[in-house]
């Protein structure tokens, strides 16, 4: 994938991003959901990416320093990369980065990902990326506890606690690009 940078940011039209407002507000549920739509048409990636550091399979190490680590995911878990490859990615990349190393974390990735439909759930990737599309996962009557991501306009996907409020056949991929039709 060719990186082309547009006011310090990298353009990357063919990942689609979900951020959210704190945890379990249902961002890898939505992630699933479009990767279960979409990949019955075209292959589609899964990317999960946390500041935190959590224990891993070592064999499934891909890139590591002291500073972040690369997984690609191969193992059928629980955990939120795991259920990506089971909603029917084609494959599926965990990053674990603290936020002052995820440009080269990210860098580093690009090297494997492909130039088709990436579906990404990260809470700091906006900050160095113009995605395709993104969205923010949001509980109504919460107050926004994450207020900057709103700065970069996203797509608001409301979750009731029971469903989210969003129809995924408006999401369109063609020429490898995301697309919302109205």
């Amino acid at each position: 994938m060719t990186l082309v940078k547009q006011d310090t940011k990298i353009d990357y039209p063919n990942l689609l991003l979900i951020a959210g407002n704190g945890r379990n507000v249902g961002k890898t549920y939505f992630a699933c959901r479009i990767i279960e739509s979409l990949s019955k048409q075209t292959p589609i990636t899964g990317l999960k990416i946390t500041s935190h550091i959590h224990e891993h399979n070592s064999e499934d190490v891909l890139q590591k320093d002291k500073h972040y680590v690369i997984l690609q995911e191969k193992q059928i878990t629980s955990k939120d990369s795991s259920l990506m490859l089971q909603a029917g990615a084609k494959q599926v990349f965990f990053v674990m980065a603290a936020p002052e190393y995820l440009i080269e974390a990210f860098e580093k990735l690009s090297a494997y990902l492909p130039e088709t439909p990436i579906v990404c759930e990260s809470g700091g990737l906006h900050e160095i990326i113009n995605p395709g599309l993104f969205f923010f996962v949001q509980s109504p009557g919460n107050m926004v506890k994450k207020p900057h991501h709103l700065i970069h306009n996203p797509i608001i996907v409301y979750n009731d606690g029971e469903n989210l409020k969003f129809d995924y056949s408006k999401i369109q991929v063609n020429n490898n690009k995301f697309s919302l039709i109205s």
